[in-house]
């Protein structure tokens, strides 16, 4: 392992893009192209797409003036409407897009069927989905004049989705995925983390999709089995660089995809796999749906201001798109941890350095690595005044996304709060964390929610991620048993995303638990109802602390 200290595409005069502060000249295709010498001036033209079907879906492609030019090209597919993405990703002259502003692609940004410009085409079917779609059209550009039959795929959240729908029906001209903020298939612990369903993300989904069919399987049956083997890892013949936000609310299951193409996807293209992760939420990027509010303050310090995704997605695609031998790198693993300014490297992910570290929860407060005491704390829940989501995973702009501060919730009698001393070291939180306890409930069922956090100097909490079990439905969540009141209950609490995270000296690791955090999670109505829907009872939380009481997580 080892440090990087520059950006991947800096320092590189002779090797890739040509993506300088030169800007490429961009006009319309009804404008007058001159007689452009090279390949600098693009042309901006919409266009409708043939596909499968009969339908003709709405694109806009970006392309170079000068006829004789035939360049790799990078698609986009957006339910968001290609007009925003335009309007961000091109038409911004204050953004930097190193990707987007690169001379060396040309680009296909397209509506999805049903949305926006492609709204008059025909609903997707069993037999003709967003996937068909992107065959058909990645098949069309390699066909056109300006293209040198080499196309890669980019994009964030939905238009990261869609980019594996695309791949499994191995288009010939695909040589290159970048998939953003997003997970392969569906699966359980995306949409019922703990067993428990992610409100706010269900909230999102009914606007923009519709919900019902999540929420028809709230145990993890057929359905789910169905649904997280849809599309096969080994169906993928195309290179991916797989991107994961720390504080995104796909982390866990975009690194599950990326170890499961490492794994099993065309054996010709296993090594060329990549994953970078770094310290963003999931509008770091920029421009993913349309409707979202401006970024806070807090909210800016997690996002790409440099365009690292852009930059390293660029590299790639020169690598896989333009055969340039210098832009490829050899170690599988690029990330970068909070609170860090280097980029590092491993072969795998988590780096195989780490070890694992407890603390136990101690009736005083503490976490501590020995000597915690025995005792119990009790906690009341009341259904009808939940325990807030501050931050975190966040999808829906009425949250805060990313790391934010927990006053509130700290300041609230249904919370316990953990601490361990100041570290005098870097402590380098790098993997996975969970809570494993003995709880038990008033009620027939309940939930125990947990949040990691940073403290700093002053006591401030803010949050790194976060994790929340429903006692009656443990691992596998196949099967919902009622509980006995008051009758104890193992409790293990996985915390939902992979961090790395570094605790700097002076700060403190902190460890809230409650017994809801609510929108990101539904609230546990207590009365044996999957979902609550506005009755339930209030239940009083009691947790047994000790030794036995640990908090458990990956470090370097």
């Amino acid at each position: 392992m080892f440090s990087c200290t520059s950006s991947p595409s800096r320092g590189r005069p002779d090797a890739g893009s040509d993506a300088s502060s030169d800007s490429v000249d961009l006009i319309d295709a009804d404008a007058d192209a001159g007689n452009p010498e090279d390949c600098r001036q693009r042309l901006f033209e919409d266009v409708m797409i043939p596909v499968g079907d009969g339908a003709q879906l709405a694109a806009f492609v970006v392309r170079p003036a000068n006829p004789a030019c035939r360049v790799p090209v990078v698609l986009v597919q957006t339910p968001y409407g290609k007009q925003n993405f335009r309007a961000e990703f091109f038409d911004n002259p204050v953004a930097e897009h190193p990707l987007f502003q690169s001379r060396d692609y040309g680009f296909v940004v397209l509506d999805w069927r049903g949305f926006f410009g492609s709204s008059n085409a025909p609903a997707v079917s069993l037999t003709r989905g967003y996937g068909e779609d992107g065959y058909d059209v990645v098949g069309w550009i390699a066909r056109q004049p300006w293209s040198d039959g080499s196309v890669g795929t980019w994009g964030v959240s939905a238009l990261c989705r869609v980019q594996y729908q695309t791949a499994v029906l191995r288009p010939a001209a695909l040589k290159a995925a970048v998939p953003i903020f997003c997970q392969m298939n569906y699966t359980y612990l995306e949409t019922y983390p703990g067993g428990v369903i992610r409100r706010e993300y269900m909230q999102f989904l009914g606007a923009y999709f519709g919900a019902g069919v999540w929420e028809a399987h709230p145990t993890r049956d057929t359905w789910w089995t169905w649904a997280e083997r849809y599309y096969n890892p080994s169906d993928v013949a195309a290179p991916m660089m797989v991107v994961a936000g720390w504080f995104d609310l796909y982390n866990t299951g975009g690194i599950d995809t990326y170890h499961e193409l490492v794994a099993g996807s065309d054996p010709a293209v296993r090594d060329g796999h990549r994953l970078l992760a770094g310290p963003w939420h999931h509008y770091a990027s920029g421009g993913e749906s349309t409707g979202t509010r401006p970024l806070t303050e807090q909210e800016m310090l997690w996002f790409d201001g440099t365009r690292e995704i852009e930059r390293w997605s660029l590299r790639f695609f020169d690598a896989h798109l333009r055969g340039l031998s210098g832009a490829g790198w050899d170690d599988r693993v690029v990330f970068r941890a909070a609170n860090e300014a280097d980029w590092e490297t491993s072969l795998e992910w988590p780096p195989a350095d780490v070890t694992e570290h407890a603390w136990s929860l101690s009736t005083d407060g503490a976490l501590r690595e020995s000597g915690a005491t025995v005792g119990v704390r009790t906690l009341p829940v009341n259904p009808f005044d939940p325990s807030p989501t501050l931050g975190g995973q966040t999808l829906l702009s009425t949250y805060d996304h990313g790391p934010t501060r927990q006053d509130e919730v700290v300041a609230r009698e249904d919370a316990a709060v953990f601490v361990t001393g100041p570290v005098s070291t870097p402590l380098r939180l790098t993997g996975l964390a969970r809570v494993e306890l003995t709880a038990s409930v008033t009620t027939i069922d309940g939930d125990v929610a947990v949040r990691l956090t940073d403290v700093d100097p002053e006591g401030n909490h803010t949050l790194i991620t976060d994790g929340i079990a429903r006692l009656s439905l443990p691992s596998p969540y196949d099967t919902r048993t009622l509980l006995t009141p008051l009758a104890p209950v193992e409790v293990r609490v996985d915390l939902t995303n992979h961090v790395a995270w570094t605790v700097q000296p002076g700060h403190r690791l902190g460890l809230i638990v409650t017994g809801s955090n609510y929108a990101r999670f539904d609230v546990n109505p207590h009365n044996g109802a999957a979902f609550f829907t506005g009755a339930g009872v209030a239940a009083d939380l009691t947790l047994q602390l000790g030794p036995e009481a640990v908090l458990r997580v990956q470090i370097r």
